[in-house]
């Protein structure tokens, strides 16, 4: 299954939680309530009590690639590679990348795509999205290149905005967390619409995310 929290208390406690009952979900703060600094707090978990070591790949605008490797270099003693940087220094990760020796790879959106030839043929233990309602169009770049491409167990988006305007876009966010219960969008329509049937009346996706939740 698949959950959302929104609550800023305790949410290392609840993706651990999600890790050890074999789900995938959304952690959903607002903006400055240290949404990385608790995934940071879950690959440490991962890697000091249940030995996974990785590779975890997470993804980030670009605007925030700087950033969020400075967090990781400071506060994780584990090999953190990043694609920022020159095309020669980023051909200079593919041996490293291909050998599987490294613990955390820190990607953006642009390069997710560019380079899906080399990143997505790595088995991922973990897939983390920042700004993960990016994904709401189902049929972006991003989100078919993540979904037909890419392979991980473990999905977590993180996002400040995580109720949608329409179905669909919700729909969207469920799927790429778990594709084999949230296959078809009018299936997921009609299971949410079906109970108003009778009255006409049409759920929305404020509603539909209370009834997951």
């Amino acid at each position: 299954c698949c959950a959302v929290y929104w609550s800023p208390f305790l949410p290392s406690f609840w993706m651990v939680s999600l890790y050890n009952n074999n789900l995938n979900g959304i952690l959903a703060d607002e903006m400055g309530l240290g949404k990385t600094i608790q995934t940071i707090a879950l690959i440490t978990y991962l890697m000091e009590h249940k030995r996974i070591n990785g590779p975890f790949l997470i993804i980030v605008p670009l605007s925030l690639t700087f950033r969020f490797s400075a967090l990781y270099d400071r506060t994780l003693s584990l090999l953190c590679l990043s694609t920022q940087g020159t095309p020669a220094l980023r051909r200079g990760l593919v041996p490293q990348l291909r050998s599987g020796k490294f613990n955390v790879l820190l990607t953006t959106y642009e390069y997710i795509i560019k380079d899906k030839h080399i990143l997505a043929k790595i088995r991922w233990k973990y897939m983390i999205v920042d700004e993960g309602h990016r994904m709401k169009n189902h049929h972006c770049k991003l989100t078919q290149v993540l979904n037909t491409h890419y392979v991980a167990p473990r999905r977590l988006l993180l996002t400040g905005t995580p109720l949608q305007n329409k179905l669909p876009e919700l729909w969207a966010l469920l799927n790429f967390l778990l594709p084999t219960i949230f296959k078809c969008c009018s299936t997921f329509e009609q299971w949410f619409n079906a109970p108003f049937a009778m009255t006409g009346e049409r759920v929305g996706a404020r509603r539909a995310t209370s009834v997951l939740v």
